[in-house]
C-alpha cells in the first residue's frame, strides 16, 4: 500500500492545498514537514488560491461559527448541464458560544456569550488563538472590529452606543497587539448621526453605515470610515443614492478590494447594489452593479437585516436572510442578471438570526500577548 511518504513532494503538496479551512489546524499537527509547508509563503498562497475559486463566508449559527462555501458555478448556465448553484457547510470552527464575529484579512474577532466577557482573536487557516479580556463587561451595544495600520499592526476598534440619541462625539478604545495596551480616544465628527452600524472591514480600515441629522429633520444614510493608521473617524462619504432610516442598507466586501452597498427602500420590491471604484478613508466614488426584482418574495421581506455577496465576474448577488413567513427558516436568494433567481437554503432552521460575514483565507500570524518575563507567548496550533 502506498503510503504518503513514498509520494513525491509535488504530489503531496498538490493534496494538502486540498484541505479545507476548518481542517487545516489537525493536519498540520499529524508531522512536522506538513506544518512546516502550511508556513511556507509559496504553499500557503496556493492553498489560498483555491480556497478563493468560492464565495466563504463565516455564519454564526445558534452560537456556533461555521465555514460556508457559496457556489455559483452553472448561473446562468442550466440549459447546458452545468451544475446547479449551492451552499454547504465546509466545517465548524473550535470556538462555541458566539455571539458576534467580524473579519479582516484571515482574521476573526469573536465575542463570546458567556460570562467570561472575552474577545477572541483567531486565524482559522494558521490555528493561532488569542484571548483578549476587555477592561469592562461586554454590552450589548458595543460595536466592534478589527483592522491593521499601514506598518500591518492589528488593532481592534470598540466603542458603544448605549442609547439611540443624535451623536456628534464618539468615545471609543482601541486594543493594540504590538503593545498589548488598551487606550481611550474621543473624536468629534463633521456632522451629528444616529449609531452606526453595518460594519465591516476593508483595505484595514472599518466603514460604518450612519444616519446623518439634519436639525430636527431626519438627514441621509452616509458612509463613515476608522483609519486605524490615524486612530479616528474619517468624514462623512455620500452613498451612491439618498435613503433614510426605513430604507434598508447593506455593506459587503468584495474580494477584500471593493466596497458593495445594497439599497431596498422600504416601500419597493427593487434592489440595487453599486460597488466602488475608488475607496479611501476620505473619498468614495461607485459605480451601477446590479438590480433585480424581488416581487417573487414580496411577502417575506418589506424590509432586510441579514447579509449580501457579491461575484462581480457572473455578475451575481447572494442575499441571506431569515425566512418571516417561517422564523427559524433561513434562506439564501441568488440573483442575477435578466430575471436570474434561485432559493437555496442555508442548513435549514436555527432559534436565532444568522450572522454572516465574507472570508478569505490568509497566512498572517497573531501577535501573542506579553507573559511576565516580557516574551511572547506563542501559540500555534
Amino acid at each position: 500500500m502506498t503510503m504518503m511518504s513514498d509520494l513525491s513532494l509535488d504530489l503531496v503538496e498538490e493534496i494538502l492545498s486540498r484541505v479545507p479551512i476548518t481542517s487545516v489546524a489537525a493536519v498540520r499537527s499529524t508531522c512536522k514537514h506538513w506544518n512546516s509547508l502550511f508556513k511556507d509563503p509559496s504553499f500557503t498562497k496556493k492553498h489560498c488560491r483555491k480556497e478563493a475559486k468560492e464565495i466563504q463566508v463565516i455564519m454564526v449559527f445558534d452560537s456556533w461559527a461555521s465555514l460556508i462555501s457559496i457556489n455559483l458555478h452553472g448561473v446562468h448556465n442550466q440549459k447546458d448541464g452545468l451544475v446547479e448553484p449551492s451552499i454547504k457547510q465546509i466545517g465548524k470552527l473550535n470556538q462555541p458560544e458566539i455571539s458576534y464575529v467580524f473579519h479582516s484579512n484571515g482574521l476573526l474577532l469573536y465575542v463570546t456569550e458567556n460570562n467570561n466577557n472575552r474577545l477572541v482573536v483567531c486565524n482559522p487557516y494558521t490555528g493561532q488563538t488569542r484571548l483578549i479580556k476587555p477592561r469592562n463587561t461586554i454590552h450589548r451595544l458595543e460595536r466592534y472590529g478589527i483592522g491593521y495600520d499601514n506598518n500591518n499592526n492589528y488593532k481592534i476598534l470598540i466603542f458603544s452606543y448605549h442609547d439611540y440619541h443624535i451623536r456628534q462625539e464618539i468615545k471609543y478604545e482601541i486594543y493594540d497587539f504590538n503593545s498589548d495596551s488598551l487606550r481611550a480616544f474621543s473624536f468629534s465628527l463633521d456632522r451629528p448621526i444616529w449609531r452606526p452600524c453595518e460594519e465591516l472591514s476593508l483595505k484595514g480600515n472599518i466603514y460604518f453605515v450612519a444616519e446623518e441629522q439634519m436639525g430636527k429633520l431626519e438627514g441621509d444614510n452616509m458612509l463613515l470610515c476608522f483609519d486605524f493608521t490615524k486612530e479616528r473617524f474619517g468624514p462623512l462619504l455620500t452613498l451612491p443614492f439618498r435613503s433614510n432610516g426605513y430604507d434598508s442598507v447593506l455593506l459587503s466586501a468584495v474580494r477584500e478590494e471593493q466596497l458593495a452597498v445594497l439599497l431596498k427602500r422600504w416601500d419597493a420590491y427593487e434592489m440595487k447594489i453599486w460597488i466602488t471604484t475608488k475607496i479611501e478613508p476620505n473619498a468614495v466614488s461607485w459605480i451601477n452593479f446590479l438590480k433585480f426584482d424581488m416581487i417573487q418574495f414580496s411577502r417575506r421581506y418589506h424590509n432586510l437585516n441579514g447579509s449580501f455577496f457579491v461575484d462581480e465576474k457572473k455578475k451575481v448577488a447572494v442575499i441571506c436572510e431569515r425566512d418571516i413567513l417561517k422564523e427559524t427558516n433561513n434562506k439564501a436568494y441568488i440573483m442575477g442578471e435578466d430575471g436570474y433567481s434561485r432559493e437555496v437554503n442555508i442548513l435549514g432552521e436555527s432559534e436565532r438570526s444568522p450572522r454572516m460575514c465574507s472570508y478569505v483565507p490568509s497566512s498572517v500570524k497573531i501577535q501573542q500577548s506579553l507573559n511576565s518575563s516580557g516574551k511572547r507567548k506563542e501559540r500555534d496550533y
